[in-house]
């Protein structure tokens, strides 16, 4: 898990790197939301795994804040 929350935590300082995540968004806290999160809607499931919109809008709401229009 630690693994995974560094590669999603590149991941979105080069998101923020490109203005697409606010400057000030705390990564360290974003990317292991976002891990917990999906674990969550996928762990310990013995039906159907989660509809791909409900993981956008999981997604969605743990970044929503910080979510910025790209630079042109």
């Amino acid at each position: 898990m630690t693994e995974a929350a560094g590669m999603i935590a590149s991941y979105l300082v080069r998101e923020r790197e490109l203005g697409r995540i606010a400057a000030d968004a705390d990564i360290d806290v974003l990317a292991p939301t976002l891990i917990g999160g999906g674990h969550l809607m996928f762990a310990d499931r013995t039906g159907e795994p989660p509809e791909p919109d409900a993981v956008r809008r999981a997604v969605h709401a743990v970044l929503a804040g910080v979510l910025r229009e790209p630079r042109a």
